[in-house]
């Protein structure tokens, strides 16, 4: 299998609601999808650009240009253009391959385009791609709550409970006044044994740390998500005070490469790492920081991006059916979130947050090409 041909696609899919968080606000996916083509087999890869966590592709105007330039780059590095590839092969080019973090989405994408192209020309799923079994059949994805009104979230909590899922993530900002209203309002409707985590975006300062801290206290929760931006200068000074005793600090953007998660073991910083394909740089390497994040005996999660479509969703399933042990499961959102999708396959998951792993299908999942075509503002050729 040799890459004959290359195309960038620029989203644009409304959400059904608007999904704010400290960082940004959203109201519709944008992902990049790009399509890779040789002998006669197509596959398609997704990246979610945030510059807030991986770092920025330019402007709006500027990034699918960027992520081109990117991709071109990926491709001529990995050499899939000029030789026959396989997976094991490709699995041990990706591991040893250095970019900038910026570029970690859209590897994710040039890695799922390959893998999907790979898989469709050999008739294969990706467990017989790679030669390994899932570790599990299904997998329990929990709850994710934006910041919304306090009317709007009390809708959204009343129909977590009604799917009855098992965990939740909710949003908070510095803002102290809305984490105690609406943390109470979580506990109040979903009871007091429900496992709660919170995730604040980078959002907080010292002070609103402290401040949120003893509020989850109060309402037993002592799972932080990312309180300070990365590499911030807070972060050893709430380590080492009595307020943070007890809790349980996540990294997300802080957890970038295999570097981050050495560092989070050294500094005893850390206690759980959340990995998600695009941020991480596709599949083989988010198996890479599992591996390492165990070896070092640091806990993990499967996360996603808001606004994934079915591609990442269903790669994200691959992912949290090898990897040992996660914490929790984040994704599959499909159906809840956005308007339309451009897969045929619908991934969202069920009641209790339950989703069945896909076999024989490749990854899972067949790109609706009219739908992508309507559902893009822009799309390039690049070869």
């Amino acid at each position: 299998m040799k890459i004959e041909k290359a195309k960038l696609f620029h989203l644009n899919i409304h959400f059904k609601v608007d999904f704010v968080h400290a960082m940004a606000s959203r109201s519709y996916s944008d992902s990049i999808i790009v399509m890779l083509e040789g002998e006669g087999f197509k596959g398609y890869g997704e990246a979610v650009v945030r510059d807030y966590v991986s770092g920025s592709l330019g402007e709006k105007t500027d990034i699918l240009r960027n992520a081109r330039t990117a991709a071109n780059e990926i491709i001529e590095l990995l050499g899939v253009k000029e030789r026959d590839f396989t997976a094991a092969e490709l699995k041990r080019n990706l591991k040893s391959l250095k970019i900038e973090n910026p570029h970690l989405p859209v590897l994710c994408a040039v890695e799922t385009a390959l893998l999907d192209i790979l898989c469709r020309e050999e008739k294969k799923d990706i467990y017989e791609l790679l030669t390994t079994q899932p570790l599990r059949e299904r997998v329990i994805y929990g709850g994710t709550l934006p910041i919304l009104p306090l009317k709007a979230a009390e809708q959204l909590l009343n129909g977590f409970k009604k799917l009855k899922i098992t965990n939740l993530r909710v949003k908070l900002s510095n803002d102290t006044e809305y984490s105690k209203e609406i943390l109470k309002k979580a506990r109040h409707i979903l009871g007091e044994n429900f496992d709660l985590r919170v995730d604040a975006n980078a959002s907080w300062n010292l002070e609103s740390a402290f401040s949120n801290l003893k509020i989850c206290r109060e309402y037993g929760i002592l799972t932080v998500e990312q309180p300070f931006k990365r590499e911030s200068e807070y972060f050893p000074k709430l380590l080492n005070s009595p307020q943070a005793k007890d809790f349980h600090f996540v990294a997300d953007e802080s957890a970038l490469t295999e570097e981050d998660i050495y560092n989070a073991w050294r500094n005893r910083s850390f206690d759980m790492i959340n990995i998600r394909l695009s941020k991480n740089g596709g599949l083989f390497k988010s198996l890479f920081l599992a591996e390492n994040a165990e070896k070092y005996g640091i806990k993990y999660q499967v996360g996603c991006h808001v606004g994934e479509t079915g591609i990442l969703s269903s790669v994200g399933r691959v992912f949290a059916s090898l990897v040992k042990d996660p914490v929790y499961a984040d994704g599959s959102y499909d159906e809840y979130l956005l308007t339309e999708n451009i897969t045929k396959t619908n991934l969202t998951f069920g009641a209790g947050g339950e989703a069945r792993i896909i076999r024989g299908r490749g990854l899972g999942f067949e790109i609706d090409e009219k739908n992508l075509r309507r559902l893009s503002i822009e799309t390039t050729e690049y070869f």
